[in-house]
């Protein structure tokens, strides 16, 4: 499956439009390597994600279906970072 839609299907993103933009700025990696909204994700990679003010570290732990429930997407991965980077504000 590729990694935007992935993205969109565990409920990382909004849309898979925004997960590709996510990969089109560089802030998806799989496995370490910067990411191409096309690049391919299986069960056992490791997902990387920028956000404006997290940074996020999953590994899938399933294959991810076409039609995947809010309570079934957060079975088919598991965290192993999850860190809120400073805007600067005290």
């Amino acid at each position: 499956m590729r990694v935007d839609l992935a993205l969109k299907r565990l409920l990382l993103v909004r849309s898979r439009s925004e997960g590709k933009e996510a990969c089109d700025v560089g802030a998806v990696t799989v496995n370490g390597v910067r990411a191409k909204a096309s690049t391919e994700v299986r069960a056992g990679d490791r997902i990387g994600i920028e956000y404006a003010d997290r940074s996020l570290g999953i590994e899938l732990t399933g294959e991810i279906g076409t039609n995947v429930s809010r309570a079934q997407a957060r079975t088919l991965y598991r965290v192993l970072r999850d860190e809120r980077t400073s805007d600067g504000a005290s």
